[in-house]
């Protein structure tokens, strides 16, 4: 029973070391290290029935030398306090408040055997581990304790930068470990074939999530046209079909993706990533799992797994049956593609919502919704190097749903959030952008001239087909594909004031490992540090979210309405790489955006003029979540050189910006970059 224990120290425990109370520092007389009641009774179980729990503790009493001290945990009320030892070395005269401190603890024996160490702000194991998604619940609990493989990264961590207090020995040498018995089969303990199909039919997918799961298969094929077809279970029976008009597979790569876990390169566009995808979310739903699939030039492969074949033989045992005459049609692939049927289908186990429909319609339903949200940058053509996607089901072409795409939206500037690399020279980034949507005044206005049908539909989609509330918080994209949404992820509580903001978090494979995807890719964990950052970068949208919901900023007049009219002004919204209006994104004449609050003027003493690398033209003026900025392109060297040589100086920079300002208007940036 190992853990790993996470804790941020306060002023009030520093007064355990020595050294802080040299300097002056000490608040209070505590001694000891807080343990939360929580943490002790997970770690502890028997803690219940005592009042002290004895630790011998390996500890640095310099920066190479581990000493052993005798502690003890003591209840203090319902918490508990960790006792015994107060470092007298000015080994620790670092220690302030945000040290992290880090336990290592094995429970299954009394006393419990632990490592400690105080982690200081700037030193890299505090940021592994702090950047890691492991860390997560510490920005909203004051300690943590990690169980077994939970804390696997920070143990690793802590191992290698003091290996002399967290390297564990090898129990057994190479030399001396028993031989294999080969009098056996080595079948007779791989996995059961029927025990694992039940542990992976129960992997916590949805249908629509399973059907999603299979389609994130086509796209990794760069399909470009995906058929759903899922008939009415009561004509003929439960059965689905996915075809594609992909790269389809040969029959030797057919055969590795149908092995369970197989690993495999993995594209930085493919949104594959454990081997699982296409047996667990088909499994999920059905007993039986058919994949056909042609390379061009190829032969065709057919593959099957049979919940029934594995019961019998208890085997690995995969058929290569011909399909079903009454399955062959929709099974036809052309010259490269491939097609997953599931047949034999288990009934839906989810509650009936809704009254007058039948279960079948309110799941074709939930399908549609589900897959025009989570692809809706492939149904729209906005993943960058490939085409438009489409998606049929029944024969019915889906329509992107894009949660942040309403015209009435207003756009913040994109910044990115860097994590520690973990591979040399690729740096995982964070994509953030802000986006926040009409209020209902400004909408009911926008939808007020549709027919009440079409008025319900645009309501449903933009609402997520839930409650407007339930709608705010993160979108977070991998590889472009949306993967979880709704939620602030514990950074903050959902508020009705704050109900029309949403946050899209791109990110891409660097940066997976930091964010612990799950093995469904529907779930993410934060970590600490990064959400330290979303909630300052996030402090400026969520008072635009405030006001606009207070109706404080008045822009009904100027917006289009769903007739794509312009409003009185006769000026109409600019479009946005998001799909809505760009509010405070980077207006070209300095002017503020219709329909909003006119940026204040910046401070002389504030100006920033930045150099970059790349631009389409001269300059570019920005206004983000840190106030408005000028970047300056390499187009004009006269102008860079003005720039460096004023760098200095606050007043030239700030004249130099309202002078481009003037040219701006003027629109000569557009013009300094024409061809003749």
């Amino acid at each position: 029973m190992k853990f790993t224990i996470l804790r941020l120290l306060t002023h009030s425990e520093l007064g355990m070391f020595h050294e802080y109370r040299r300097q002056g520092k000490e608040r209070g007389k505590q001694r000891a290290i807080n343990f939360d009641w929580d943490v002790v009774d997970k770690v502890f179980p028997s803690a219940k029935d005592s009042d002290i729990i004895a630790i011998d503790c390996n500890r640095l009493e310099d920066a190479n030398t581990v000493i052993k001290v005798p502690s003890w945990l003591k209840r203090q009320h319902r918490n508990w306090r960790l006792e015994g030892d107060c470092p007298i070395s000015p080994y620790y005269d670092y220690v302030d408040p945000g040290v992290l401190f880090a336990m290592v603890v094995d429970a299954s024996m009394t006393p419990a055997k632990a490592s400690w160490v105080a982690l200081p702000l700037d030193h890299p194991a505090r940021t592994a581990i702090v950047n890691h998604g492991e860390s997560a619940r510490l920005g909203q609990s004051a300690m943590i304790a990690l169980y077994g493989d939970e804390g696997a990264y920070c143990h690793a961590v802590l191992a290698e930068y003091f290996p002399q207090l967290f390297k564990e020995a090898e129990t057994v040498p190479v030399t001396s470990q028993p031989k294999a018995d080969k009098s056996n089969d080595y079948d007779d303990v791989a996995p059961d074939p029927l025990g694992l199909f039940k542990i992976l039919a129960r992997a916590g997918h949805s249908l629509p999530s399973a059907v999603a799961d299979l389609v994130d298969n086509s796209l990794s094929h760069e399909a470009k046209e995906i058929d759903i077809t899922f008939p009415n279970p009561n004509d003929g029976g439960r059965w689905m079909c996915i075809r594609d008009d992909g790269t389809g597979m040969t029959p030797d790569d057919l055969r590795n993706a149908m092995k369970i876990g197989h690993q495999r390169e993995y594209d930085d566009a493919d949104l594959g990533k454990f081997g699982y995808g296409l047996k667990g979310a088909a499994w999920s739903q059905a007993d039986r799992l058919t994949v056909v699939s042609k390379a061009a030039g190829d032969k065709t492969g057919t593959l099957t797994w049979d919940k029934e074949h594995l019961a019998k033989t208890r085997r690995w045992e995969l058929l290569s049956n011909t399909v079903t005459p009454e399955h062959a049609g929709v099974v036809d692939i052309g010259e490269s593609g491939t097609a997953v049927l599931l047949t034999q289908m288990r009934p839906t186990m989810e509650p009936t919502k809704g009254k007058g429909e039948s279960p079948y319609a309110l799941e074709l339903a939930a399908i549609k919704a589900h897959l025009e949200l989570v692809f809706h940058r492939y149904l729209e053509g906005k993943v960058p190097g490939r085409e438009k996607v489409i998606i049929r089901l029944n024969g019915e072409p889906l329509r992107a749903n894009n949660p942040m795409g309403h015209p009435l939206t207003r756009v913040f500037e994109e910044r990115r959030i860097e994590l520690p690399a973990l591979e040399f020279d690729k740096v995982p980034v964070l994509s953030v952008r802000a986006h926040v949507t009409p209020n209902e005044a400004e909408f009911d206005d926008y939808i007020k001239l549709m027919p009440p049908l079409e008025q319900r539909v645009e309501r449903d989609r933009l609402s997520l087909n839930g409650r407007a509330n339930d709608a705010q918080g993160f979108y977070f994209y991998r590889l472009n594909r949306l993967i979880k949404w709704g939620g602030w992820e514990d950074l903050f509580a959902k508020d009705e004031h704050t109900k029309l903001l949403r946050v899209a978090v791109d990110f891409d494979r660097l940066a997976e490992e930091q964010l612990q995807v799950d093995i469904s890719k529907q779930l993410i964990r934060l970590p600490f540090a990064v959400a330290d950052h979303l909630k300052e970068l996030l402090k400026a949208p969520r008072a635009a979210a405030r006001s606009r919901y207070d109706k404080k900023i008045k822009s009904t007049d100027q917006q289009p309405t769903a007739g794509g009219k312009k409003g009185a002004s006769g000026s109409s919204t600019t479009s946005s790489p998001g799909g809505g209006s760009s509010d405070a994104l980077s207006p070209s004449n300095g002017q503020p955006v219709a329909g909003t609050t006119s940026p204040s003027p910046p401070k002389k003493d504030k100006v920033a003029l930045r150099l970059v690398s790349t631009g389409s033209t001269p300059w570019e003026r920005k206004l983000g979540f840190g106030g408005e900025h000028v970047e300056i392109t390499p187009q004009v060297p006269a102008l860079v050189a003005l720039v460096q040589v004023i760098e200095k100086d606050a007043e030239a920079k700030a004249a130099l910006s309202e002078f481009l300002r003037v040219l701006e208007a003027a629109g000569v940036p557009g013009l300094l970059t024409d061809k003749p």
